[in-house]
């Protein structure tokens, strides 16, 4: 099965602490669409579809959490970055169009982590889409049944 690209959009400085994942999210081989403030980030996602949004927490133009209610409609993921002195703390807000921000906290390596999760479930979506798609297309193109012959009957009669 080939490997699926997770759509990711990031949204935030690169040069502070939460820049860190992004390389970690790169050498993974996982791309990612990089806007830098909340309008941007707004104006993706009404555009593109996202399986998972990482956002800094305070950008140029507002906070991370803005982005919550767009994330939530396409039911996605929203993953905010909290800067702290030397590193940063991931805060889930949105998983999979529910809002579960409070329940807890991701250093990266947890983060690593989830965004694994989160590929294999959508692998595993993706799979059985195909799969029920494949059932389908088998039922169409089944010959139709031919009610059978009336004993007696020559071909071409009625």
């Amino acid at each position: 099965m080939p490997v699926m690209a997770m759509r990711i959009l990031v949204i935030g400085d690169p040069a502070r602490p939460t820049s860190t994942i992004l390389r970690r999210l790169a050498s993974r081989g996982w791309g990612a669409q990089y806007v830098e403030t909340l309008y941007e980030a707004q104006n993706s996602l009404l555009t593109f579809q996202f399986d998972v949004v990482l956002s800094a927490e305070s950008l140029a133009d507002g906070r991370g959490y803005e982005v919550s209610d767009l994330v939530m409609r396409r039911a996605g993921t929203l993953i905010v970055g909290v800067a702290l002195s030397e590193s940063c703390l991931w805060l889930p807000v949105i998983e999979r169009g529910a809002r579960v921000l409070g329940s807890r906290a991701l250093n990266a390596h947890m983060l690593e982590s989830e965004m694994e999760t989160l590929l294999l479930a959508r692998e595993r979506a993706h799979e059985g889409e195909r799969v029920a798609g494949t059932r389908i297309s088998l039922d169409r193109t089944a010959p139709p049944e031919v009610p059978p012959r009336r004993k007696g009957a020559s071909v071409g009669s009625a």
